[in-house]
């Protein structure tokens, strides 16, 4: 065995969008670097400040507001690496200026693929896990009430075994279990993911928290949540009840749990429990089998409303009751069939040479994202032809 440290990490890949910056720029809190999206968009008359109260005072965001009357979504797109799986994740800042009488609300989309929906009375981040099938990926808002606006746009490049992803999965909750004070995320998470402490997550409140910096492994495992979520956990002489509410259409969903034995004198047959999700149990996990004190497990299930997530100590001779670090709840969706790309492409050589002559063009400016899909750009005709979505006339 050999202790693992934090090593100072670099952000390769990292693609780091500050809506309506003035330059690039470095955050000295973790040496990111940001650049504005006038590449993108380059009308500075849809910047706006954001004021967003605090307790002790209040700090100003900026975010881009996207109106015209022409433009039926707004995307920008962000160059990938064909296979390659990616964490493509955007801020939204509360709105509190030209907000329309009834809210504003908008969906986020990958491709053509919703993952979220943004409100403006609250503040939010909406994040989802993609494997790039070209090379870009599109990140857009599509108008539902009143104009859509984001603050910034992050993309990372995940671990090539961090799962099988085959369409777009929405990040639900990421939860750093027995961690109490703040959130976790780059330089510690190497890939720049946001575990949240578990605060008020925790249903079973006399549950203790635990804290064990000096973890080690076996030089041969490999631990996806980085060592520093870790390092925390919670246990209970009985059981550990996590409760979530989901408010969504979809149903289908993947549970990644991650177990770290914290006590280095457990030993194999010590700490055994089982698993429930909406009380049907799903596995039973012996913390120490196969010589390693780490495991993780993915669960795929089915919920509506509710999800209540139970490790309960096994009743055939577990003399520890149960552990948890950390787990993550993805919401599964199907990744929609765009544009026959031979068309995208075709269009998109014809948008850059009418641009030449026509830079201000507000028609040529709102013609981003998909041609089609969800909804066309205008001037733009789509059908469907052998079960493909073409553009059949300008």
């Amino acid at each position: 065995m050999a202790l693992l440290t934090l090593d100072s990490q670099t952000c390769v890949g990292f693609l780091s969008i500050q809506c309506c910056a003035d330059s690039k720029f470095i955050d000295p809190d973790n040496n990111i670097s940001w650049i504005p999206d006038d590449k993108w968009f380059s009308d500075n008359r849809q910047c706006q400040g954001i004021i967003t109260p605090l307790q002790n005072g209040t700090t100003y965001k900026h975010a881009r507001f996207f109106g015209t009357k022409y433009g039926t979504k707004w995307c920008y797109d962000l160059p990938t690496r064909k296979g390659q799986i990616y964490l493509i994740r955007g801020t939204f800042p509360l709105e509190d200026i030209n907000v329309s009488p009834t809210g504003t609300f908008f969906d986020v989309l990958v491709g053509v693929t919703p993952i979220g929906r943004v409100n403006s009375s609250e503040e939010t981040e909406v994040e989802g896990v993609v494997r790039a099938t070209n090379d870009y990926i599109n990140f857009c808002l599509l108008p539902k009430q009143g104009n859509p606006y984001v603050s910034k746009i992050e993309l990372r490049p995940l671990d090539s075994d961090y799962g099988e992803v085959s369409g777009v999965v929405k990040l639900v909750h990421r939860v750093d279990v027995g961690n109490t004070g703040e959130e976790i995320r780059f330089p510690q998470d190497p890939y720049d993911r946001i575990w949240k402490p578990d605060s008020d997550l925790n249903q079973n409140g006399t549950s203790t928290s635990l804290e064990n910096r000096n973890i080690i492994v076996p030089n041969s495992i490999k631990t996806r949540p980085p060592l520093r979520v870790l390092q925390t956990a919670r246990t209970h002489s009985d059981r550990l009840e996590f409760w979530h509410e989901f408010h969504s259409e979809y149903n289908n969903y993947i549970l990644n749990l991650y177990f770290f034995e914290l006590d280095d004198m457990v030993q194999t047959g010590q700490r055994v429990f089982d698993i429930y999700i909406n009380d049907v149990k799903t596995q039973q996990i012996d913390i120490m089998s196969a010589g390693s004190n780490y495991k993780a497990i993915s669960i795929n299930f089915e919920a509506n409303d509710l999800f209540n997530l139970t490790i309960r100590k096994t009743t055939n001779g577990s003399e520890l009751g149960p552990i948890c670090n950390a787990y993550e709840i993805f919401q599964v969706q199907q990744l929609l069939q765009a544009t026959d790309q031979q068309d995208v492409d075709a269009i998109l050589v014809i948008k850059n040479e009418l641009l030449v002559a026509n830079r201000d063009n507000e028609v040529l400016e709102s013609w981003t994202g998909d041609p089609c899909l969800p909804q066309s750009w205008t001037g733009v005709t789509c059908n469907q032809s052998n079960g493909k979505t073409v553009i059949t006339e300008l």
